[in-house]
């Protein structure tokens, strides 16, 4: 299953862009324990944030997201080829992973990748990251 992007952050996305033309705010990902169904209206308070054992959330940097390709679809991708790295220190059980605005708490998107279970010392990644948007004909 892949991740969905959902509609509060995609409301700020464009609002940013078409609206205020304001510097969109940073972001941040994060992990959460709960078996949630992701659909595009999916809210933070929905989501059971990890916060232990090497799960914890991370900032997204803007400037490691790959420039807007001039094409049909238009895509973005974070960190391309290594996504975002979480390095384990503890036991956790994970059913995925979200994106949401540090401000706001809106979540733009999420994956439930289905129960996994991690240990100290293994990695978990994030990847891809990606972005893209149809326009239709």
């Amino acid at each position: 299953m892949a991740a969905q992007w959902v509609i509060e952050g995609c409301q700020v996305m464009m609002d940013a862009v078409w609206k205020t033309n304001a510097t969109p705010e940073q972001k941040e990902i994060f992990l959460f324990s709960n078996d949630v169904s992701i659909t595009d209206s999916l809210v933070n308070a929905d989501l059971t944030e990890i916060t232990t054992n090497g799960g914890e959330k991370g900032t997204l940097v803007k400037a490691s997201f790959t420039a807007a390709t001039a094409a049909d679809p238009i895509v973005s991708i974070y960190n391309s080829g290594t996504g975002f790295i979480f390095n384990i220190t503890g036991s956790l059980s994970v059913y995925g992973f979200a994106i949401r605005g540090v401000t706001s708490s809106k979540i733009y998107m999420a994956e439930n990748f289905g129960l996994k279970s991690f240990v100290s010392g293994d990695i978990l990644t994030a990847d891809p990251i990606s972005f893209s948007l149809d326009i239709p004909e």
